[in-house]
Parts: C-alpha cells; structure tokens; sequence
C-alpha cells in the first residue's frame, strides 16, 4: 500500500542513520503511524515518533519570564531518575526518530546527561536540544554533535544589558563566546546537526532582532526564531509586545528582507489580524506522532495538555497508556466536531498559506490570567503548560 509522507515536512526521518540496529524498527514504524493518522484510527499499534522527555526542572538561570520560577511556590523542581529514564528507553527508544531532552528547564543540568546522549546515539535517535548556551563547554558539544538534528540556544539580544536583563545569571560574552566555538567545531567534525538563535520578543528588545540576524550571519548560525513571550506572571503582561503588534511590524519586515539577504533561516512572529477563514483545516498529527513525559511519569499527548495525563509509564505498559480512553478522545475529537476536548480550537489545527500569512491571534492567551477571546487559540500552538504537580 502507498503510503503519503505526511510528517515528512515535520519529522527529519531521512536523517537517521541506516546501519543502527534499530532503524527498520523505526522505519515500519513511522510507517504504521502515517497510516494510523491518514486512516483516522483511534487506537494505535504505533509508538511516537517524536518525544519530549523532562530530564529535570532545574536550571542555571532565573529567567525573567520563566514559568516555573514566577510559581516556584507552588512547585517543586525535580529531575528523573536515570533508572526511571532506563524505563522510558526499553519502551520508546527503539520507536523514535526525533527526541528533546527537557522543554522546561535546562538540559544539561541533569547529572546523566552524558548517558542520556550515550543512548541517543546508541538507538539512532536524532537529538532536537534547547539550551540556554551558558554550559556548552568544549565537552558537551563533541557529546551533542554525534547525531543533533538542531540546538536551539536562546538568545534575547544582541547587547550584553538587554540579553542578562532577561537571561538573569547569563553572562553576555560568555554565551557568544560558546555559539562561536560550537560552529567552529562543528565545521572542523563536519557535524550535520543545524545551530539556531532563539529569541523571545519583548517589548523591550524586540528593536535587536535585526542585529542578532547579522550576529548569526557573522559567526556561522543557520537560523533565528523570534516569537513573542507567553507571560507567567502580572509583570511580563506589562513588557508583552501583544498589547501593541503595530510596534514590531517594522522590524519585523526589516528583519525578513535582511535575513533573505543573509542567507539566514528566520522564523517569526506572524502579523495579527488574519482571518481564521484565511486559514487551512488540519488535523493535528500530534496525538498519533508525538508525546511529552514529564520527570514523575506522567504521558501527555502535547505542550498544551491542561495536566490531563494519558497515564503513567513507570506504573503501566507505554502501549495501554497511548490506547488509554483519554487519548481515544482526543484523536476521536480531531475529527467529530462534537467532541469537546483541549484540542478543541487549538491552532494546531490550522495551518498559513504562506509563512508570513496574518493570523488571528488569540492575545489574551499569551498573557497570565486572561481566557483566549479568538476563534482559534492560536497561541495553543506553542505556548507550554503551567506544570500540574
């Protein structure tokens, strides 16, 4: 049977390496999953493709607009265990192509993240890493080139005040120093794995993108993602660039002719004021493709769950957690209208013309304590869960 790559443009799975052990295993695999996906099924004999896996919480930072210290009342940082992570690989790891190691906190914080790459490399997995740059020392950039599909290193401004006023513990020049030695050896080992600059967009820095674009021009980054701030906290509401979007369409076109100019990739903030009609109608694949593991266990189908978990795979087989009556719902829900769900809405539902198409943000969903007033929750695309526990 024919089968339509329709993660293609999602999933690197061309990038895997044919001679690991495990590539056939992921190849049927993928396979299984798109057509799961095409064929609406909602119970799977497929694993993900893709997973998030919260390594730890913890982080070398006190990032003004983090999520996790603007409640750190309310939460306790923790970290997996490594013979928990033992558990995550025997049921997953053979399955996946693309792996991110923690999406809230800091990689390489954890104490076995050597291992963690050792296992990557072992199963043929490519490694997606957001990092904040501070300890990418000569060691762990030979240990994250073997098989990086992409490190994304945040990255708020192209001056040393305005990048420590939000990456609060960062120091400038050391952060620089680190992007410029990682390209440097990643030319010397002719490493395949892609280095982007991550910007979060504030009201107050929002002006630099087009110098962060001629730093990554200058010193060998392939790309620049620019996206405006999701606020945790009354205090960044007031530094959010969504109560005014007119402000930052100039730069925004500057920054797109200069990037073309340059030969950078750039990802950025859309303009506002599109119309959902405008829109394309999808299905989101990610309740098919991809999961998040949290460091106590818990499965969620996404970034956006509203601390509904799937189930806990330290306690249960990953097979009855992806089948569990919660995930039918959810992939139930994506195409019977009727179903209410928290992918009711979601703009990953949706998809542009065009990369720069308007769209019609959801504003009040990227800002602390106010319900999306939109049609779509366009913001539902991206912006990551306030943790449940």
């Amino acid at each position: 049977m024919q089968c339509v790559d329709v993660f293609g443009k999602y999933y690197s799975f061309g990038r895997l390496p044919q001679d690991n052990q495990y590539y056939q295993i992921k190849k049927d695999n993928y396979r299984q999953a798109m057509l799961s996906y095409n064929a609406n099924c909602q119970e799977l004999r497929s694993y993900p493709v893709r997973a998030t896996i919260q390594t730890t919480d913890f982080c070398s930072l006190n990032c003004i607009m983090c999520q996790i210290h603007s409640r750190k009342e309310n939460h306790k940082l923790q970290s997996m265990k490594k013979e928990d992570f033992d558990r995550v690989v025997e049921q997953l790891f053979p399955y996946l192509v693309e792996i991110h190691p923690t999406n809230i906190g800091e990689p390489l914080m954890s104490e076995w993240f050597d291992y963690f790459c050792d296992k990557t490399i072992e199963y043929g997995i490519l490694m997606d890493i957001t990092t904040n740059g501070t300890l990418l020392d000569e060691g762990r950039i030979y240990k994250i080139l073997h098989n990086l599909l992409d490190i994304k290193i945040s990255f708020d401004g192209i001056r040393k005040e305005t990048f420590e006023r939000v990456r609060r513990g960062a120091n400038h020049d050391t952060v620089v120093k680190n992007i410029c030695n990682l390209v440097k050896i990643r030319k010397r080992e002719g490493a395949q794995g892609t280095v982007t600059l991550q910007m979060t967009l504030f009201s107050f820095n929002y002006s630099e993108l087009p110098a962060v674009i001629k730093f990554a021009h200058e010193s060998g980054v392939d790309r620049v993602k620019a996206y405006h701030v999701f606020s945790y906290s009354d205090e960044i509401n007031k530094v959010s660039l969504v109560n005014n979007l007119e402000r930052f369409e100039e730069i925004r076109t500057a920054s797109i002719k200069l990037s073309g100019e340059l030969n950078i990739e750039l990802e950025i903030s859309e303009p506002d004021n599109g119309s959902i009609q405008d829109l394309i109608c999808q299905k989101c694949r990610l309740p098919w493709s991809e999961c998040w593991i949290d460091s106590d266990g818990e499965v969620y189908p996404c970034h956006s769950h509203n601390h509904i978990s799937l189930g806990n795979i330290y306690y249960a087989g990953f097979q009855s957690i992806w089948n569990s009556d919660y995930a039918l719902k959810l992939r139930s829900s994506l195409f019977n209208a009727a179903d209410e769900t928290i992918c009711t809405d979601c703009g990953m539902n949706f998809v542009k013309h065009d990369e720069n198409q308007a769209v019609p943000y959801d504003k009040p969903g990227y800002l602390h304590g106010s319900a999306s007033s939109s049609s779509v929750r366009w913001s539902g695309r991206s912006k990551q869960f306030l943790l449940g526990r």
